[in-house]
């Protein structure tokens, strides 16, 4: 049975590679079990068996860049955990976005409906991610600064760029363009909402 401040000092330890709290208790459960397995199998003391746990974990808690749009640390194991819930926001957003702009060049209106859905929606969710303490004001303002978003921006200049010297009515073009780029970005915001509801990291 592992002592409480040895079970405390696992803790500091693991609070200092700034892991969401699931992987927290996922990754300090591996290393009380992993610990007390050395210590019983190889009869050494707690200390020795816990440089060897941080050694074999010493990759996956390695402090890296989150985005290389962002300058926020973390480790790499969530690092991979957050990448992957990022192509799948993404990916979401851009069919989304995609399929209602089928839609928008059939109906005009498409697009004014969409965006009062939209919005309402985001809406909901900022007013329970902020009354329900799942978020800060100053979070939801960082959020225009999020990887995803920035990410939008910029593909979203250089598409506008490409309609600009191909295009002969570049007022329509760059229309057209913004209105699929701020459905993109109200869907990946709307998801990066919910996800911090659900209190899974996304970097907000």
């Amino acid at each position: 049975m592992m002592a409480i401040n040895q079970e405390k000092e696992i803790e500091r330890y693991l609070l200092s590679k700034n892991l969401n709290s699931e992987l927290f208790i996922e990754i300090k459960d591996h290393f009380i079990e992993q610990i007390s397995v050395q210590q019983e199998e190889k009869n050494i003391s707690f200390q020795e068996a816990f440089q060897q746990a941080k050694l074999s974990w010493n990759k996956e808690l390695n402090l890296v860049k989150a985005d290389f749009l962002s300058s926020r640390k973390i480790a790499r194991i969530e690092k991979s955990v957050i990448q992957k819930r990022f192509k799948t926001i993404t990916f979401s957003a851009v069919a989304f976005s995609l399929l209602l702009a089928l839609f928008m060049y059939s109906n005009s209106n498409v697009f004014r409906y969409s965006q009062i859905s939209l919005l309402s929606i985001m809406g909901v969710l900022l007013g329970y991610n902020l009354v329900f303490g799942k978020m800060r004001l100053y979070n939801y303002v960082r959020l225009s600064f999020h990887p995803l978003i920035l990410k939008n921006a910029f593909v979203g200049i250089i598409l506008f760029s490409v309609a600009w010297f191909w295009g002969n009515n570049v007022t329509d073009a760059a229309s057209g363009i913004m209105k699929v780029f701020f459905l993109y970005a109200i869907a990946v915001k709307i998801q990066l909402l919910y996800y911090n509801a659900k209190k899974t990291s996304v970097l907000i």
